[in-house]
């Protein structure tokens, strides 16, 4: 089902660049503003420059953080601080990090891949996108006729075919083996080999791939596509835009790991959160956790986790206590939610948080308003934020399975926007794809 194609990729000229761990950086949906200054002072040649750069005050239509993105991108091809590979390649990255004093490696493979529209079921998304996002991306495509960064995708490998190629492709010293950002390491395999890139090229004929993370880097891939297509009015689909880099994870992979995305709330009239218990009561079972100790949070995450009915945590309804809900009648939940989403997206518990307790009974009608609603992988954080005072209202979700992610992108359908949080984010700055 899916095209996946070798490519020429850009990198860092290793004779220039002597410390990969010092020029690459996270996505630009992570980045924070200080995040930005501090890339930009770590390394002249960081990839935050063309990733992510800076805006500034005097800042127009031409002269912007896109036009010095790719007047970076040029300079650094001039002078060879980036350079192409001189064959399509298919690029093996094995990216080692630690979770909770555990360590992992989540094993991917970077190619492009065809862009196909999502009717046709080839890619598949499982989550909304925001607007403003999708605008800076288009933009940054559209100026550098450049991937910067990858999406990030997951197939399936029952029976390990592909798995097995890359065990076999692996036994070699990598090209790469380098730190990086947050004390990671990286390794990066570049594979040639005809035989080795035809045998997995063919493997992925058969699969559909469900993208992970950078839904607006896709739905931008595909605008872009559209409008080259309107410009040149005939095309062959073999033209560089109609395929983007794509970095690919096998569902069963050890190193894939989701984490829930809680929801912290804010600027809500205290009469509403004071009044939310009685209004809960008539939708969940309650059970209180209290006080909020280490060993009880323990026990609120295994409650969480337990099969059967829908459960979340609430925190910041009263002192250190934690309320777990559990869904009396998910019949009646469905009543309140869109008509158009499915069963099975309305008994998602992100959907039911969204939903129920936000927007119905809390009455945050603009699930986009980021100065109300924000988000956080970090448990601990999360409830340092609500003691704090700086946050009325945290919601503590579960963890989202990857089956679960596929069984709803199989259906068409789409989690609410935020879902998910796959840690850790893919770097940037390791491979780059131009479409010239």
């Amino acid at each position: 089902m899916a095209f996946v194609k070798p490519f020429r990729g850009i990198r860092y000229n290793s004779e220039v660049v002597k410390d990969l761990s010092r020029v690459i950086c996270p996505p630009y949906d992570v980045i924070s503003p200080s995040g930005q200054e501090d890339y930009h002072r770590l390394d002249k040649y960081n990839y935050i420059r063309i990733e992510h750069s800076q805006e500034l005050p005097a800042d127009d239509e031409s002269e912007n953080k896109y036009t010095r993105a790719l007047g970076t991108m040029e300079k650094w091809l001039e002078d060879a601080v980036l350079i192409q590979d001189r064959e399509p390649a298919l690029y093996i990255h094995n990216h080692y990090f630690t979770l909770n004093g555990s360590e992992y490696c989540r094993r991917t493979i970077i190619s492009t891949v065809k862009v196909e529209d999502w009717s046709k079921m080839i890619i598949r998304p499982h989550e909304g996108t925001l607007p403003k996002a999708r605008s800076d991306r288009e933009m940054l495509l559209r100026s550098l006729n450049a991937n910067t960064s990858p999406v990030f995708s997951m197939y399936e490998d029952a029976g390990n075919a592909i798995g097995s190629i890359l065990d076999n492709l692996t036994t070699k010293p990598p090209q790469i083996a380098t730190a990086g950002y947050d004390n990671d390491r990286h390794e990066l395999w570049v594979v040639t080999e005809p035989g080795a890139l035809q045998a997995l090229s063919c493997l992925f004929d058969s699969r559909p791939l469900y993208i992970a993370d950078g839904h607006h880097r896709y739905e931008s891939a595909l605008k872009y596509r559209r409008e080259q297509e309107a410009l040149l009015g005939s095309t062959t689909g073999e033209e560089p835009f109609n395929f983007l880099m794509m970095e690919m994870v096998s569902v069963n992979d050890p190193g894939l790991i989701i984490l829930p995305a809680h929801r912290l709330i804010r600027g809500v009239k205290w009469a509403n959160i004071n009044g939310l218990i009685p209004r809960l009561e008539e939708l969940f079972d309650i059970t209180e956790f209290h006080p909020a100790t280490p060993d009880n949070w323990n026990t609120v995450e295994e409650e969480l986790e337990k099969p059967g009915a829908t459960r979340l945590a609430l925190f910041g309804l009263g002192g250190d206590r934690v309320h777990m809900l559990s869904v009396k009648d998910q019949a009646i939940l469905n009543q309140m939610m869109p008509a158009f989403h499915s069963e099975l997206y309305k008994s998602l518990d992100v959907s039911i948080v969204d939903h129920i307790i936000l927007e119905s009974l809390l009455g945050l009608s603009d699930m986009t308003d980021l100065s109300r609603i924000s988000f956080n992988h970090n448990r601990e954080e999360v409830i340092d934020l609500v003691k704090s005072r700086q946050y009325q209202l945290a919601v503590i979700l579960c963890t989202v399975k990857p089956e679960t992610i596929i069984t709803v992108a199989d259906a068409g359908e789409r989690m609410p926007r935020k879902s998910t949080y796959f840690h850790p984010k893919l770097p940037s700055g390791l491979v780059m794809n131009r479409l010239v």
